[in-house]
């Protein structure tokens, strides 16, 4: 049996809707370390989490092209979320903590994929020619903070 924490993945090409959630090359995670950008996250790296830090497990980097992504604008869930602009799947869920999550779930916080939140203006579905995206894995499901925002990455699941 193999096991995603055997190494970090070498890039493939798949089509976007193969990749559920992951952030763009260039994305900001949060770390013991401090703010790294995505690409020089490497495994066994503590990641702060919503639960405390937590071991990076397994580092998934695929190659999409055409892909249809979900740009969010830099201020547009609060004054500093995200930080710059951010691009992930359609699908990747995002914690908000707003009044969105009060007017659209009623409850004071909801996990939503990124594409339900898309306004056409500050939070957009766009098509890119290529994009490389790093799916992130930990031993359990968590929330991690990567450009100012909330993000919920999967645990590892270990494949035959």
């Amino acid at each position: 049996m193999a096991d995603i924490t055997t190494a970090l993945t070498a890039p493939t090409l798949q089509p976007v809707a193969a990749v559920k959630t992951a952030v763009a090359l260039g994305t900001l995670v949060l770390t013991l370390d401090g703010d790294m950008p995505v690409e020089f996250l490497t495994i066994g790296d503590r990641v702060l989490t919503r639960a405390g830090a937590r071991r990076l497990q397994g580092i998934v980097v695929t190659v999409v092209q055409n892909a249809r992504v979900i740009r969010i604008a830099q201020g547009s869930l609060g004054l500093d979320r995200p930080a710059a602009d951010i691009i992930v799947p359609p699908t990747q869920p995002i914690l908000i903590r707003d009044w969105r999550a009060k007017a659209l779930f009623g409850s004071e916080t909801a996990l939503v994929p990124a594409a339900r939140l898309a306004d056409g203006d500050y939070i957009r579905s766009e098509v890119l020619n290529e994009v490389r995206l790093y799916t992130l894995h930990f031993a359990e499901d968590v929330v991690i903070y990567a450009g100012g925002l909330e993000l919920a990455c999967p645990a590892t699941r270990v494949t035959a």
